[in-house]
């Protein structure tokens, strides 16, 4: 049973290689705050799990991840900070700072794809050949000609993104990094596609309204 963790998690077993930059007493390297005189520390170089307080496992707890992050960014609100010096005024704003860009890289689960890779020391590879299904879809978005033909690429877009999340972490908990590598591609492949989309529809917007005879001048 998971539950949402306390500030005492967050101070755990002194480092004697680490020393609270106020009173220079031992603190852990998860520490937020030094046991000894209750003062904020520096950012360390802890993974996103670790600084949320979550089990390292590419399969997240939603829920469990909303409850860290809401329970920390109150521990880390700058009003509780407003009348401390600049020194824990700085490093409870970077704590925060922290927080924030491992929750949205957790949260996400492209993002955390590839933060998975880095974590395990298994680099991003560009894939050389395009992918099949990027390269129809985007086939099909330059021959549209309808905000409507846009619209069905989108549609298409949209699935198979779904489907490749999901064999992204399949690929991901078995540990095969070369098919978790050529999936990243397609779904990268699959974004653009996407944001393109919003783009041609745009450019194809004033081309009916134009022939429809609609006009905003009365």
């Amino acid at each position: 049973m998971f539950n949402v963790v306390g500030l005492n998690e967050f101070v755990g077993t002194a480092n004697s290689e680490l020393h609270c930059w106020l009173c220079q007493k031992p603190v852990s390297t998860r520490a937020l705050f030094c046991h000894h005189c209750g003062t904020i520390q520096p950012v360390r170089d802890i993974d996103h799990f670790a600084r949320l307080g979550l089990e390292r496992r590419i399969d997240i707890d939603m829920e469990l991840l909303e409850r860290q992050y809401a329970a920390l960014g109150r521990t880390l609100d700058p009003q509780r900070f407003i009348i401390r010096g600049m020194g824990e005024r700085s490093h409870a704003a970077k704590q925060l700072e922290s927080l924030n860009e491992a929750y949205d890289v957790l949260r996400e689960p492209l993002r955390r794809g590839r933060y998975w890779l880095t974590l395990h020391e298994k680099e991003f590879d560009e894939a050389s050949a395009a992918n099949p299904v990027v390269t129809e879809l985007r086939h099909e978005l330059e021959k549209a000609a309808e905000p409507c033909h846009c619209d069905r690429v989108a549609q298409k877009a949209g699935q198979a993104l779904q489907e490749g999340i999901m064999g992204l972490m399949q690929a991901l908990r078995g540990q095969n990094w070369q098919q978790a590598n050529a999936t990243l591609v397609e779904l990268d492949g699959l974004e653009s596609i996407l944001g393109d989309v919003r783009s041609r529809r745009t450019q194809l917007m004033p081309k009916k309204e134009a022939k429809a005879g609609i006009s905003g001048v009365e």
